[in-house]
């Protein structure tokens, strides 16, 4: 039998176990021009808190009693699309499901495995990657010399924005939640400085690792760190504002204090949502991937095993439990 994970109430505030229910179901009818695939890892992303709820203005929200759908790489099972192969390695936008089928073939990008790993097509190579890559260097634009600070620093876009802006000539200093994750951004991805902002004081810990102030911030978090920022930016500093995920489970929305900062200093802060830049992922792939293989550029995949730890797997992202990308593993590569 085929399983799939469902939503089945929407979150007020956490998201907590009941929200998710893991069912056998039929396989899927494949019909004369779908492709069949088998999941090999789902990705744990922070914007599925939002279409939990309302959705958001790029994504609809999920249905109650239908499958959680983010990035999945799969392996294609049948096919009767041109395009596609038995054998062949795919990723695409589907189902929390050991198996479903694309109609038509619609949706699925070929996965070169010349240039990862599969698991990297959803990650490094991935939106994820070109996410870091477009706030960190189209947007944030850092230059030798600047001191460029990234919030959330250990998660899947940060710890890649921050190698990123390094390799552009900043200095980079990074914001996590516990002390391995400040070791990991220091001692494996070369970060000058990392804290952990649980155990420190915003405005003291900014004071002492950037004093010269910030030129470029790479906003994960968004509130009480996105306010310290404001307070240390210099004059013509930029902001790419990527995620606001301390209020992505809160019920209400307590605003941020201290945008005057943004007239006094004529600061930059751009807004920016990955799917308005995903014709740029090839030519990214092409650059990084050289990158990925020889070691310059390190990247940590946190990979849980089994779909029905997939909701678990999602939760612990989301509370912060993970150093570097979750992943759910499904089957075999």
């Amino acid at each position: 039998m085929n399983k799939r994970v469902l939503l089945v109430k929407r979150p007020v505030g956490w998201v907590d176990p009941s929200c998710f229910t893991v069912e056998s179901c039929a396989e899927p009818a494949c019909g004369a021009q779908d492709v069949l695939l088998q999941a090999l890892y789902l990705s744990t992303d922070p914007y599925l808190r939002g279409r939990m709820n309302a959705g958001t203005s790029y994504a609809p929200g999920f249905e109650l009693g239908q499958p959680i759908v983010s990035r999945v790489v799969a392996r294609v099972l049948a096919s009767g699309h041109t395009g596609f192969a038995e054998g062949d390695l795919v990723w695409g936008f589907l189902p929390w499901a050991l198996r479903s089928v694309a109609p038509r073939g619609e949706g699925l990008q070929r996965i070169d495995p010349a240039l990862g790993r599969p698991s990297h097509f959803i990650s490094a190579l991935g939106m994820p990657g070109l996410t870091a890559w477009t706030g960190a260097i189209e947007i944030g634009q850092p230059a030798p010399g600047d001191t460029v600070f990234v919030s959330s620093a250990a998660g899947t876009v940060g710890q890649l924005a921050g190698q990123f802006a390094r390799r552009a000539g900043a200095r980079v200093v990074g914001s996590a939640g516990s002390d391995d994750k400040v070791a990991y951004l220091v001692d494996r991805c070369g970060f000058d400085a990392a804290f952990n902002y649980q155990r420190t004081d915003l405005d003291e810990a900014l004071r002492m690792h950037c004093p010269r102030g910030i030129d470029v911030y790479f906003d994960n978090v968004g509130g009480s760190t996105l306010e310290a920022a404001l307070r240390h930016a210099n004059v013509a500093a930029r902001f790419p504002v990527c995620g606001m995920i301390s209020t992505y489970n809160a019920v209400d929305d307590a605003g941020v204090r201290g945008l005057q900062a943004v007239l006094n200093k004529r600061i930059t802060m751009t807004g920016f949502i990955i799917y308005d830049h995903v014709h740029k992922l090839p030519a990214y792939q092409a650059r990084v991937a050289p990158w990925l293989r020889s070691g310059e550029l390190v990247f940590h995949e946190d990979i849980v095993q089994g779909l029905e730890n997939a909701p678990a797997a999602l939760i612990g992202m989301m509370q912060g439990q993970v150093i570097g990308k979750r992943l759910v593993q499904v089957a075999a590569e």
